[in-house]
């Protein structure tokens, strides 16, 4: 999509990996709140 990788670039392509390792590392430019059921 265009965005740039935030966390430390190991040649992965996967962009749901890169995703996860960068909520993980806590540097998304968003805040993912749960809502209690």
């Amino acid at each position: 999509m265009g965005a740039p990788v935030l966390v430390e670039d190991d040649g992965r392509l996967d962009p749901l990996g890169v995703a996860i390792e960068e909520l993980k590392a806590g540097v998304i430019p968003i805040t993912v709140k749960r809502k209690k059921s």
